[in-house]
């Protein structure tokens, strides 16, 4: 007799496990039959993700707390240029002081850094040297979605190899911010929650007049890439199965420590690279400094004691080092009072301040300002509905999933338009949309006076958020979505098509 298909036999578990989910789940029991179900078509696939979604009742990793911070390789652009060569790789790497297996650029997570200047042009050569697809998507930058540019509706084949590239614009366009915190990552529908979830991921910078703002310029920088991933026991990326709690990393490290000496301000960029985890910032004896938001600035500095930064969003903020002393750096337990987004308290980061003490210096008066799109002539209003189903599992935008083929917004190139987006759902959805940042001008059917532009939002449970945004510069056909990754890969996710009808006639 031939002996069982170990695959096969593990598909046959994973098959009775989603088919057996009852109609009300917990939050953990939500995510863990929505990936498991992602994972169905991995291990119908084959390749380096056959072991994902098929280990069972498999416990986190020993990582090693408190090692001394470290920040991401960084790359920097010279004469207009920057060139890099990337890796898309499944194997070892190095986090939490261990050794572990999962999915990298180049073996390192995070991915290299990238820093820039308006007018730039990065051009990325992508050898993919896994046994899957993947692609390369700049999340947050305004460039062109079309050809060999930040095309996520392009596909690189297994141990293929594309040359991309991605011409920045020269800093303000009609409203647009261009110099700010962005980040890289694999976007290819099916795939990305996995594939992020692993660890590829890193920053891109455009550096501009943020930087050279008096109070700003010169001060010392801290890249926190936070990112809650699950490994089993013998360090291979998982994605999560029951009550699996993640291990949270910030730069691949565990609860790293960081130096500031009393008195001394920094600069911290912030990302949450999480599939799904929200983080709710906060740092024990100091308030958190934003002034930035996906890489847009704020008017002014806003002070706070917290700050819930969604799967995908990036804040920038200042620190002022306090009295000698060592702080935690954590996120605040959150949406406690939900059956299906409740998240417990997780320690980040140790801040140790030592050293002579001074006093802190002026935090700036004012920022930058940014178009108000509240009052502008609306060419075309749109409502987006958000939704989830039971038995089985679905995530659906105006009740259905994504097609690659089919085109669900065509707009004008330079139209101006107002989104009401509504979410029937008991999850809080993180709003994306590609290319173009957008306002939000009303939460929960109350006005709402932004702060600066986004590309990433939450919209609430069972509420909705209204939106203005301008279609600028770029035509062609990119994708707006929920950033939880596992709801974007069981089809959260739309297509837009820009359409330049000057040019048609």
């Amino acid at each position: 007799m031939p002996k069982p298909d170990p695959l096969v036999a593990r598909r046959s578990s994973l098959e009775r496990r989603v088919s057996g989910q009852p109609g009300r789940l917990s939050r953990r029991r939500l995510l863990s039959g929505a990936v498991a179900g992602a994972g169905l078509a991995a291990l119908a696939g084959g390749g380096s993700r056959t072991w994902s979604a098929a280990r069972q009742g498999a416990t986190p990793a020993a990582f090693v707390p408190g090692a001394a911070f470290v920040p991401p390789r960084e790359l920097r652009s010279t004469d207009g240029r920057l060139d890099v060569a990337l890796q898309a790789r499944f194997g070892p790497a190095r986090m939490g002081e261990r050794d572990v297996t999962t999915y990298t650029y180049d073996g390192e997570v995070p991915g290299p850094t990238l820093r820039l200047r308006p007018g730039d042009t990065l051009g990325v050569s992508l050898a993919n040297q896994m046994d899957e697809s993947t692609n390369f998507h700049t999340h947050g930058l305004h460039v062109s979605p079309m050809g060999n540019s930040d095309n996520v509706l392009l596909q690189i084949g297994p141990h293929e190899q594309i040359v991309l590239a991605f011409d920045i614009p020269r800093d303000r366009t009609s409203g647009l911010y261009i110099p700010g915190f962005y980040w890289y990552h694999p976007h290819l529908h099916g795939t990305t929650s996995q594939q992020v979830g692993g660890g590829m991921a890193g920053a891109l910078i455009v550096e501009g007049a943020l930087d050279e703002l008096p109070g700003i310029a010169g001060l010392p920088e801290r890249l926190l890439i936070l990112r809650a991933a699950f490994f089993d026991d013998d360090g291979v990326t998982m994605l999560p199965h029951g009550d699996d709690e993640p291990a949270v990393f910030v730069n691949g490290q565990m609860q790293p420590t960081l130096a500031i000496a009393p008195g001394e301000t920094q600069r911290w960029r912030l990302l949450n690279a999480s599939i799904f985890t929200f983080m709710n910032v906060s740092l024990e004896g100091h308030q958190l400094h934003q002034i930035a938001s996906d890489g847009n600035p704020l008017r002014e500095v806003w002070s706070r004691d917290a700050i819930l930064i969604a799967p995908g969003e990036r804040v920038e903020v200042l620190v002022q080092g306090g009295p000698a002393g060592r702080y935690t750096f954590r996120s605040l337990p959150w949406a406690q009072d939900s059956e299906f987004q409740a998240q417990p308290d997780y320690p980040l980061a140790t801040l140790v301040s030592d050293g002579p003490g001074a006093e802190p210096g002026p935090l700036p008066s004012t920022l930058f300002a940014f178009e108000d799109l509240r009052a502008a002539p609306i060419d075309r209003r749109r409502e987006v509905v958000f939704s989830e189903t039971f038995d089985p599992f679905r995530t659906l935008l105006d009740g259905r999933t994504f097609d690659h083929d089919r085109v669900d917004q065509r707009v004008s190139l330079g139209a101006t338009e107002e989104w009401v987006l509504r979410n029937t759902s008991s999850d809080t959805h993180p709003f994306h949309i590609h290319v173009n940042d957008f306002q939000v001008v009303s939460i929960n059917g109350e006005p709402f006076a932004a702060r600066s532009w986004e590309d990433t939002t939450s919209i609430p449970a069972f509420g909705e958020i209204v939106i203005r945004t301008r279609f600028l510069d770029f035509p062609g056909k990119f994708v707006y979505h929920c950033h939880i990754l596992d709801h974007e890969d069981r089809g959260m996710m739309g297509v837009v098509e820009v359409v330049d009808d000057a040019a048609a006639h």
